[in-house]
């Protein structure tokens, strides 16, 4: 089960407001103006409805790991044709799609958008979040689920379009990347929603992505979802960790569709259900044991349970979108 830290919690000091974040040190959240106000870029298939029955989670470890200590300081949401990636004001384009498809503009009837990003401004690597700190924060200085690799700020960066997540193992260092959407600027979610990522990895072994909700409490009892989440070599596969008991999955299904090619995977939470998409088509649902509090994204790249061989390799994201369900 992926190791999240509790959310940053605002607090009132004598010199003013101060950003604290509780048992870890998130260097996205003390990030300055003048990190915004420098030159950030620090230079130039088919698939198919599935059912399953409750079983065991095949991720690094089952149960929730301790808090992680302090750190160093430091049902369809767009159209498959590829499309501009914004509008400016008048629907006119901006910049084609870095993957071939466009990140939807309107959220349709029954949602509302909370959050939108298409990552249009280059953060070289040690600098981010930059000018996104107040929409993205980075895990930083702490171990991964795995307690093989370290999570670090400085393996994000933006390019050429895309959020890039870059995973390393060599020289007796494992590098692991996190991030988690700030929805109006705060660290925590909501309840029922559409959360809608574009993203490829490269298929480095060794290494498992885990795109899910976690509960704002960070309290695993009450549950969690995953999508995507597999090896970075390996296929997509999606859960549903039952509330109350979530060492045990609801749901548990295997899309089939590897990790290195541009797919969008949305998990779509409603009061009666859970639908995962791959590429705006619902390829499974679930109406069995679903969460019931707050729960906010967390896009987790970590070793895979095991000190990865030597290599390093990318998870790009071109867009992602959180949508708040309006019945």
């Amino acid at each position: 089960m992926p190791r999240r830290p509790p959310r940053p919690r605002r607090v009132v000091a004598a010199a003013g407001l101060l950003v604290v974040a509780v048992a870890v040190a998130v260097a996205a959240t003390v990030s300055t103006s003048t990190a915004r106000q420098a030159d950030d870029s620090g230079g130039p298939t088919s698939t198919s409805t599935s059912t399953s029955t409750p079983g065991r989670h095949p991720d690094v470890t089952d149960r929730p790991s301790g808090t992680p200590s302090p750190g160093p300081t430091g049902s369809t949401s767009s159209t498959a044709a590829p499309a501009p990636s914004t509008e400016d004001g008048t629907g006119a384009a901006a910049a084609p799609a870095a993957s071939g498809q466009a990140m939807p503009t309107s959220s349709g009837p029954g949602w509302t958008r909370t959050f939108s990003d298409d990552f249009a401004h280059p953060v070289a690597a040690g600098r981010f979040p930059g000018r996104y700190d107040d929409s993205w924060v980075a895990y930083d200085g702490f171990t991964d689920t795995s307690g093989i690799g370290d999570y670090r700020a400085d393996a994000v960066s933006v390019r050429d379009g895309v959020l890039d997540l870059a995973v390393s193992a060599g020289d007796g260092a494992v590098t692991s990347a996190a991030v988690v959407p700030l929805v109006g600027g705060e660290w925590g979610g909501q309840v029922h929603g559409r959360f809608s990522v574009r993203m490829r990895a490269d298929a480095v072994p060794g290494f498992y992505a885990a795109f899910l909700l976690w509960s704002d409490d960070n309290d695993w009892d009450d549950g969690e979802v995953d999508f995507p989440e597999g090896r970075l070599d390996g296929t997509v596969r999606g859960y549903n960790h039952t509330p109350g008991d979530p060492s045990v999955n609801s749901f548990v299904g295997d899309t089939g569709v590897s990790f290195d090619g541009w797919h969008t995977y949305t998990i779509e939470w409603r009061p009666d259900r859970i639908d995962y998409l791959v590429d705006d088509r619902v390829w499974a649902t679930t109406s069995e044991a679903l969460p019931t509090a707050s729960m906010h994204w967390v896009m987790q790249v970590e070793a895979a349970g095991e000190t990865p061989p030597d290599g390093a390799g990318h998870v790009e994201i071109d867009w992602a979108t959180i949508d708040r369900y309006d019945g």
